[in-house]
């Protein structure tokens, strides 16, 4: 029963600590708002405020949040290629012509293909975790592949 009581006190105090995040911009530019207000009147204190580190720490947090406002607040990157923008003009201009290029199927294929550059882009965009093809590994065991020294000389038996 006490082990329940002391697991449940954990869980609560592990939420309690995510719940003082901000959840929206407006959330997190107002928090930033009131620890800067709140590094005003530390300021105010004197040496005090200063030496205990009161203002440093409000003035951390005001820069935190305001800068979590800006991140929360910022459009998403998109990535876009030469290709991709290529493809959307094509798509456009097949949308111009009317109902032909819907029929024919024009419009549905470059957009296709702006979808496809777009995601290569993106792909392409993104670090990978595999080291390059031409990297051999010292410690990897030895692979199926033969080689020369494998089969004895002619004239000699193993």
């Amino acid at each position: 029963m006490a082990l329940t009581l002391g697991g449940f006190l954990l869980l609560g105090s592990a939420r309690a600590a995510h719940a003082d995040e901000p959840v929206t911009a407006a959330d997190a530019d107002a928090m930033a708002q009131a620890a800067a207000q709140q590094a005003d009147q530390y300021r105010q204190l004197g040496g005090v405020a200063y030496k205990t580190g009161l203002v440093q720490r409000a003035e951390a947090e005001a820069s935190r949040y305001s800068s979590m406002a800006e991140e929360m607040s910022a459009p998403p990157m998109t990535i876009t290629s030469p290709e991709a923008d290529h493809y959307a003009r094509l798509a456009d201009q097949y949308k111009q012509m009317g109902g032909v290029g819907y029929k024919t199927g024009l419009v549905q294929r470059a957009e296709a293909d702006q979808r496809r550059a777009q995601e290569e882009a993106a792909a392409a965009a993104t670090p990978t975790e595999q080291p390059p093809a031409s990297w051999v590994d010292p410690w990897a065991p030895p692979s199926d592949e033969s080689h020369p020294w494998d089969e004895p000389a002619e004239g000699y038996q193993r």
